[in-house]
């Protein structure tokens, strides 16, 4: 009996071992986040060079350690037995393609929201006020965490974006509006931007956005010709007109969690200072912090009481099961 105890304990240890030394982490989700996940992989191994850190779209979602979902989140997308934190912030901005005829209108006026509203949410077929040039939107032919989260920004939902869907992800969303003189579609940062050279990528222009809504674009709102220079507006400023949303993750409170919550520690600690190489936002002291906690409190909770380990953190909106990432 005593030997027979012995042995199970002996396997208990060598699997619970086992468990604690896991040193593999499966990232899949958001594509265009996939670049500063892939350079937080890199520096994060420079100092832990025992960790293999995957990060890619072929991982299926529930056998992946962490899960990119850069929308907002909703009540029922994190499940009992997981948690979800904030790493970074995005911005989308509108753009159009740079031979558009009313280019220089466009420019020279910029977006209204009431124009965000009209141009992507209503049906435009007979024009709209004070933009006299034809145009045609693209969206995202799903619906994918950009597009919920542009959206959201106006209260709506993808269903509710008007236009022409496009298969693919960002990039080929982009590319439509290269090929379309008449093009207008939205996208974020890292991909409107040459992140090389910091400059709008070539066959596209960005709209202004008409932050204080006088009809024309004021010296302090042409904020656009690098893409520094709107990085910065937007974390000193938060202008609640400027679409902006979460990179959040989502992620198990059992498996591989001392692996996990480490790297997504060290992301949030220090794999800031990796965020505007790639047109992403800082999250703010007070973000970090709170994230931080969260990431203790489900540690705590795991290691003392398991069965509490499902607690969810940020109430959010979107549908993990039905966006295409």
């Amino acid at each position: 009996m005593k030997k027979t105890m012995f042995f199970a304990l002996l396997a208990l240890l060598f699997t619970t071992g086992k468990a604690q030394t896991a040193s593999t982490l499966r990232i899949t989700g958001t594509r265009f986040t996939f670049p500063v996940f892939k350079k937080w992989a890199e520096e994060y191994r420079k100092i832990h060079p025992q960790v293999t850190i995957q990060v890619a779209s072929g991982i299926p979602a529930d056998s992946a350690d962490i899960l990119i979902a850069s929308h907002i989140l909703k009540p029922g997308d994190v499940k009992d037995g997981q948690t979800s934190v904030a790493l970074t912030r995005y911005v989308q901005l509108p753009v159009v393609n740079s031979a558009k005829p009313d280019l220089n209108t466009l420019t020279g006026k910029g977006f209204t929201e009431a124009n965000f509203r009209q141009i992507y949410f209503t049906d435009t077929s007979s024009g709209v006020k004070g933009f006299n040039s034809p145009y045609t939107v693209y969206k995202r032919q799903k619906a994918a965490c950009s597009s919920v989260a542009f959206a959201n920004h106006f209260g709506g939902d993808h269903k509710d974006i008007k236009g022409t869907g496009v298969a693919g992800d960002d990039q080929d969303l982009l590319e439509a509006v290269k090929a379309d003189v008449n093009a207008v579609s939205h996208n974020s940062l890292g991909i409107i931007y040459d992140i090389q050279t910091r400059k709008v990528n070539d066959s596209i222009a960005i709209v202004p956005i008409d932050l204080n809504e006088n009809g024309k674009i004021d010296a302090e709102e042409k904020i656009y010709a690098t893409l520094d220079g709107v990085v910065l507006f937007v974390e000193k400023t938060n202008h609640p007109k400027i679409p902006t949303e979460n990179v959040n993750v989502i992620f198990s409170a059992t498996k591989n969690h001392q692996l996990v919550t480490d790297f997504l520690t060290w992301v949030i600690t220090k794999g800031q200072q990796f965020n505007h190489q790639f047109g992403l936002l800082n999250l703010s002291a007070a973000t970090v912090q709170q994230e931080q906690a969260l990431l203790v409190k489900t540690a705590v909770l795991k290691s003392c009481t398991p069965s509490l380990a499902g607690l969810k953190s940020n109430t959010i909106k979107g549908d993990i099961k039905t966006i295409s990432q």
